[in-house]
């Protein structure tokens, strides 16, 4: 599946989560306990940034270490001729601690698709951003979309817990990015 057939397969909600399951509850080892294959998260909000700031704020992944929560690491490992590229991030709160690598493919200003690879944390991990020109000149409309399910049955219980909250505290720290290093932004009605 092209990027392009997962960017048009993803219709963006605000602030939902899904859970997948296999067909009859059948395939990943769970079904008397729940059985989830994976959780999926979406949301889509107007920042008061442009489409091209918001973009060059999450391709930084290199950053990410001094501005996402719970981000304790992130280093670009390899870079590949089609500009697609691999890092190594290291997650953790209090003695939780885990590295993965995530494989980052984008269309700029378009879209970023993050995959997990080599990770014994996850079963999978695909993290989709979306950035559109927003209603008022100088905004974005931002999606995200996040489809996931870690190989700990701990883990994706806690994870089930505090979905949300996580993934607002994410969209805040990037906006916060984007004011330091842009400014204020353009000024948004909460509720685009």
């Amino acid at each position: 599946m092209s990027n392009e057939d997962d960017a048009r397969r993803f219709s963006l909600g605000t602030g939902r989560l899904i859970q997948r399951r296999h067909f009859l509850g059948c395939g990943d080892g769970e079904e008397g306990g729940g059985g989830e294959l994976s959780k999926i998260y979406e949301e889509r909000r107007v920042l008061g940034y442009s489409q091209e700031q918001l973009f060059n704020v999450v391709l930084a992944v290199d950053l990410y270490h001094g501005f996402v929560p719970w981000c304790q690491r992130s280093e670009v490992l390899k870079q590949y001729p089609d500009g697609s590229f691999d890092a190594e991030l290291e997650i953790g709160f209090k003695f939780l601690v885990e590295s993965y690598i995530s494989h980052v493919e984008f269309e700029r200003p378009k879209w970023i698709k993050t995959t997990a690879r080599d990770t014994g944390l996850f079963d999978h991990l695909i993290n989709l951003w979306q950035f559109k020109p927003g209603p008022i000149p100088g905004t974005c409309e931002l999606s995200i979309l996040v489809d996931f399910k870690f190989n700990s049955p701990l883990y994706r219980q806690v994870a089930s817990m505090f979905l949300k909250e996580v993934a607002t505290r994410l969209i805040g720290a990037f906006s916060d990015r984007c004011r330091l290093v842009y400014g204020p932004g353009v000024p948004v009605d909460e509720n685009s």
